[in-house]
């Protein structure tokens, strides 16, 4: 099956100053961000949440968002973190 068809599972998630709301939609963005690189030769992407036109409406702009692909083991995993001066959330996750 290929990965943008997979389900995006959330490992852990760290936050920092961080409202519920404004995390869901980070987490969306982390998790549409995972899919789409998944199925690419990417080990590293830097994005600007503002580059995502739905996180932006939601009111997730401002962040800058550095995804890691790492496969420790047998099985690839993700790591995102979302940054901007005073907030930051750090995201593990992977596709099954």
């Amino acid at each position: 099956m290929s990965n943008q068809f997979k389900k995006a599972v959330i490992d852990d998630v760290t936050s920092t100053n961080l409202d519920s709301g404004l995390q869901a939609v980070l987490l969306d963005c982390f998790e549409y961000a995972m899919k789409t690189l998944a199925v690419t030769l990417v080990h590293e992407a830097v994005f600007h949440t503002t580059d995502f036109v739905t996180v932006e409406k939601r009111g997730g702009a401002g962040f800058a968002l550095k995804l890691r692909r790492s496969v420790p083991g047998s099985r690839e995993s993700w790591q995102g973190e979302f940054t901007n001066s005073t907030q930051r959330l750090e995201v593990m996750g992977h596709l099954e």
